[in-house]
């Protein structure tokens, strides 16, 4: 039996579709988070506790804060996407993201950061925040506004 184009055509859009079912499940999958390191006493730290608050209009502070949401997560904003559980990617990496999404609200980078940064975020949290930072429908957080959001609940209600 000869297998026609409407075959390949099928193989073609099976090899796609299973593909896309992976990036799905891989956005809506959260990762295991990290564990916590103990305390002195013995417990567990909280990541919030690691924050530092300052000026939310301050690129040093705009840049931890989203350091800090890269490396620990967000439980605080309550989007339909869900909860972002940090360790997506190593601290390493991390600070190549946080200026790139610094640059997509508007902010200058208070550190040097190289050029593939866009192509981290885009393989990294493209598939919850789209490839320009704009969240997806409104399912997920937008990237590019001047001020992020969270930035004021996790420096203790900061607010101008």
């Amino acid at each position: 039996m000869e297998r026609g184009p409407l075959f390949e055509r099928i193989a073609v859009a099976l090899i796609f579709g299973a593909i896309l079912v992976a990036i799905l499940r891989q956005c809506w999958t959260a990762p295991t988070p990290p564990p916590a390191s103990p305390k002195a006493g013995g417990a567990a730290s909280a990541p919030a506790a690691t924050w530092k608050g300052g000026d939310p209009d301050d690129p040093e502070t705009v840049y931890r804060y989203i350091l800090h949401v890269i490396n620990h997560g967000s439980h605080q904003l309550g989007f339909p996407g869900g909860e972002m559980e940090g360790g997506y990617v190593s601290p390493d990496e991390a600070p190549k993201i946080a200026c790139y999404v610094m640059e997509l609200g508007g902010h200058r980078c208070p550190h040097p950061y190289p050029k593939d940064a866009a192509m981290y975020f885009t393989s990294v949290c493209g598939g919850c925040h789209g490839n320009d930072g704009k969240g997806l429908h409104g399912s997920y957080p937008d990237l590019t506004r001047p001020r992020l959001l969270g930035i004021e609940k996790m420096m203790g209600g900061v607010s101008r």
